[in-house]
C-alpha cells in the first residue's frame, strides 16, 4: 500500500505546492490539511509541516502555530510513532511545541536569530540568509537518513532564525553528539565546519537538523522539497517511505510535556541608578499582541487581553532623554507612544533575549548620538492586566512568551 502523507499548512505558510510535489515526487499519497480541519489528521502514515512565516512570526517564529489546537492531535499521531517532519517553519514548530525533548525537558533548543561572524568572531551580519548548502549525514538510522547514500546532500535554503542552540549543558552536549542530530552542515569535501559560510546562521556544532532518540520527528532548516524537478531533497522523502513501508517505528514515542512542568525561573527588574527606561506601545492596532492574547486565552482556559509594550533599558545620564526621543532611533510617534514606566507592576512580565543584535545595533548608533559608550537592552513587556494568578501561571509555565534556551522573562 502506497504511503499516505498529509501537509499541514498553517495561515502564512508559503511552501505548500512544492511540500505536496516533492513528496508525490518520491513515492507518497498526498493530502493538503489546513490547520483547522483537525478533523482530518489520524488518517496518515506521516505528516509535513512546510515553510514560510505562520501567524506572520508573531510571539516568535512556529510558537502560535505550535499551541494551535490540531498540534494536540499531531502529538498523539507522534507517541503513535508516525513520521513527522518540519521544515523552515515547520521545523520552529516543532522546536516549540516540545516533540523533540532530551531526557525530561520538553523544550531543550531553541531556534535562534541568524548571525553570522568571521573567524575573529566580528559579526558579519544577522537575519535573513538565502543559498545552497551542504548537508553531511550525522546518523543513518532515522526515518529521514537511512536511504541517503551520498556523503552529503546538497540543498538550498533561505531563513533569518535557524540557528539552534541551548541554555542546558545535557542539551548542548545532545547537539554537539549525535544523538539528536541528523545532519550537520559541512563544505564541498564534506567537512563538518559551524565557521561561516559553510555553517549560514551560526547554529551550535553546524546543525542543520535535529531528530527525536527513535529518529520519527525531524527539523530541518534547509529546504529538500524546494526544487521543481528533483534534488538531494529527494533522498530525504525516499527515506521517509522506505522507513514507514518496512514498519520501523516503535510503537510508542516520548513527547516532551511543558504543560505539567514546574514555572521557570523568573527573576525581579533591578533598576538600576544609571539607566535611562523608555517604554512605548502602539497606538495603532498591535496584531502581535492580539494574536499572542488569543493564544494565551486558548492556553489558560479564559479570555485574557494582554497589553504589549517595549522597553528600552539604555545605560546613559538621564538627562540625555529628550535628545535620545528627538533622535527618532527609539519611537516614531506617527504609530507610537511613550509611556511612563512602572515598576513592581504584578501582572506584567518582560522577555529579554539572551543574545540581541538590534539592541547592540542600536548602543552604537546612540553611541555615536552621544558621544560616549552606551548599552542597551530591549524587552518585550507583557500586561496580562486584571488577569487570575493561577491563569497567567499557566501562560508562563507553557513558554508561550519565551524560550528559555533564548529569552529570559523577568517581572517588572
Amino acid at each position: 500500500m502506497t504511503p499516505k502523507l498529509a501537509v499541514v499548512a498553517f495561515p502564512g505558510n508559503n511552501c505548500e505546492s512544492e511540500s505536496l510535489r516533492a513528496a508525490k515526487r518520491n513515492g507518497f499519497d498526498t493530502d493538503l490539511i489546513l490547520w483547522n480541519e483537525i478533523e482530518k489528521i489520524g488518517h496518515h502514515d506521516a505528516y509535513f509541516l512546510p515553510g514560510g512565516f505562520s501567524f506572520e512570526d508573531r510571539g516568535r517564529s512556529g510558537v502560535i502555530a505550535s499551541r494551535e489546537p490540531i498540534f494536540a492531535v499531531l502529538r498523539k499521531e507522534a507517541q503513535k510513532g508516525k513520521v513527522i517532519l518540519g521544515v523552515c517553519n515547520g521545523a520552529q514548530m516543532i522546536v516549540e511545541s516540545g516533540l523533540i525533548p532530551v531526557e525530561d525537558n520538553p523544550v531543550p533548543f531553541a531556534l535562534a536569530e541568524n548571525v553570522r561572524r568571521d573567524e575573529t568572531g566580528k559579526v558579519l551580519g544577522t537575519g535573513f540568509y538565502n543559498s545552497w548548502k551542504r548537508l553531511k549525514p550525522a546518523r543513518r538510522d532515522t526515518a529521514f537518513t537511512n536511504s541517503v547514500n551520498k556523503d552529503f546532500l546538497r540543498l538550498p535554503m533561505a531563513h533569518g532564525e535557524g540557528r539552534f542552540t541551548s541554555t542546558n549543558p545535557a542539551c548542548l552536549e545532545a547537539l554537539k553528539s549525535d544523538n539528536h542530530v541528523a545532519f550537520r552542515y559541512c563544505d564541498n569535501k564534506g567537512n563538518v565546519s559551524d565557521k561561516f559560510p559553510i555553517t549560514p546562521n551560526g547554529s551550535n556544532f553546524a546543525v542543520a537538523m535535529i531528530v527525536n532518540k527513535e529518529g520519527t520527528i525531524g527539523a530541518i532548516m534547509p529546504h529538500p522539497e524546494r526544487f521543481y524537478d528533483s534534488c538531494d531533497g529527494d533522498q530525504i522523502f525516499q527515506s521517509m517511505r522506505q522507513w514507514i513501508e518496512e514498519k520501523r517505528s516503535p510503537e510508542e514515542v516520548m513527547i516532551g510535556d511543558f504543560s505539567q512542568g514546574q514555572l521557570p525561573e523568573i527573576k525581579n527588574f533591578q533598576v538600576k541608578p544609571n539607566s535611562l527606561l523608555l517604554e512605548k506601545k502602539l497606538i495603532i492596532t498591535d496584531n502581535e499582541g492580539f494574536s499572542i492574547s488569543q493564544t494565551a486565552s486558548n492556553i489558560a482556559g479564559e479570555e485574557i487581553k494582554l497589553g504589549r509594550s517595549i522597553l528600552y533599558e539604555i545605560y546613559c545620564d538621564r538627562s540625555e532623554k529628550e535628545k535620545i526621543i528627538d533622535s527618532g532611533l527609539i519611537l516614531n510617534p506617527n504609530k507610537e507612544q511613550l509611556l511612563d514606566f512602572t515598576e513592581n507592576k504584578e501582572a506584567k512580565y518582560a522577555v529579554l533575549p539572551l543574545e540581541d543584535d538590534a539592541a547592540k545595533a542600536l548602543g552604537e548608533k546612540l553611541s555615536k548620538l552621544l558621544n560616549k559608550d552606551v548599552e542597551v537592552k530591549i524587552y518585550k513587556c507583557w500586561d496580562f492586566g486584571d488577569t487570575n494568578k493561577e491563569s497567567v501561571n499557566r501562560v508562563i509555565q507553557n513558554r508561550l512568551l519565551a524560550n528559555p534556551n533564548s529569552a529570559e522573562v523577568v517581572k517588572t
